[in-house]
């Protein structure tokens, strides 16, 4: 065997040994809807007309629509997720969800529908046992925890104290777990925090408790964000173009950043994200609640920061970032969630 040969399957051998690097496509967009062609809430209701628009697209252009569960089996198994992965969530359980079915069965997409327990059955405007029995039988939808009495954890974790708030944690969840198994029959495995509010404490309660965490920052999943997240799909962002530039947005492999999520008792703050990889991305800038997109930042090796602090003006502030991807072209993101702990306001001071 000549030498040359020899060479080339040792070559050969060590590239099939090496381990697989994500391409910038393995990953899903995860879209959030609330209401359906409801007028009286424009801010959380997308026209009928967009919702069907955007998911002929979504067919025609072959994108590969699953449902949580399938998103989960990907990435519990360490596989890449594929390229055009689409998962569709609906939060709350407004009546109008019926109006999104016919069009998703029309489709044949699975979806899911994250439950605001102690309304389903009961309140108007919500789904009935009945309508939830009928998309049960389609085998598209996986129903979901939206907890009982869809608290604003946000600020509960602001104005409680740390273990009148871990209470309400445990008892939101026993009670939505409760409604949840008496109208279904059975445990729910996937929960979305009510108005996206999340922190240290309450990702720590519900980790073990579900297979993934759905959260309201914008971003795509790769899989390895945690918690997992969501393009809203409502009001003024319900517009079938916006729909279309969220799917090409990637995920920003981001591996740590300051401030920490949760509280902070700082304001200004001093903000900054360290990126994997930073040769792939340029021209970035920094977001945040109520202040938007910031160009005074600086890239130095792996950090992109800003070079001023940033003054929150509201209590819930998302920050977030967004790169180029120097490979495609496209726009990556990453956000997270940060609440302003005002000194002397409120005894919840403790991550």
């Amino acid at each position: 065997m000549s030498l040359r040969i020899i060479t080339l399957l040792i070559l050969t051998v060590t590239l099939y040994l090496l381990p697989a690097v994500a391409a910038p496509d393995n990953y899903a967009t995860v879209f959030i809807f609330h209401r359906f062609g409801d007028q009286r809430y424009p801010s959380t209701s997308v026209p009928m007309r967009d919702f069907e628009k955007e998911m002929k697209y979504l067919k025609t252009h072959n994108y590969n629509v699953i449902s949580v569960k399938k998103l989960y089996d990907i990435v519990s198994s360490g596989k890449p997720i594929p390229p055009k992965t689409v998962v569709i969530t609906i939060d709350d359980g407004y009546e109008t969800t019926m109006k999104a079915f016919k069009i998703l069965k029309k489709y044949k997409f699975p979806f899911t529908v994250f439950l605001y327990t102690a309304a389903i059955n009961r309140y108007p405007d919500f789904l009935t046992l009945k309508q939830i029995k009928e998309m049960e039988e389609s085998g598209l939808v996986t129903f979901g925890n939206h907890l009982y009495d869809h608290p604003n954890l946000g600020w509960k974790r602001l104005h409680l104290p740390k273990d009148k708030y871990v209470k309400l944690l445990k008892r939101e969840e026993r009670k939505s777990r409760k409604r949840f198994k008496r109208l279904l029959g059975y445990e729910p495995e996937f929960l979305a925090f009510p108005y996206g509010d999340y922190d240290k404490i309450s990702l720590k309660f519900f980790r073990n408790r579900y297979k993934l965490l759905f959260s309201q920052d914008r971003g795509a999943f790769s899989g390895r964000e945690f918690p997992v997240p969501r393009m809203a799909v409502v009001g003024s962002q319900s517009g079938f173009k916006l729909f279309v530039e969220d799917l090409n947005i990637e995920p920003l492999p981001v591996v740590k950043h300051t401030p920490d999520i949760g509280l902070t008792d700082k304001n200004p703050v001093s903000v900054s994200f360290e990126i994997e990889n930073p040769e792939n991305y340029h021209y970035c800038s920094i977001y945040a609640t109520g202040v938007g997109w910031l160009n005074n930042v600086e890239k130095k090796g792996n950090v992109v920061k800003l070079k001023d602090k940033l003054t929150l003006v509201k209590y819930k502030t998302r920050i977030g970032i967004r790169c180029y991807d120097k490979r495609t072209g496209k726009k990556a993101e990453f956000f997270f969630l940060v609440l302003e702990k005002k000194p002397g306001k409120s005894p919840a001071l403790t991550n």
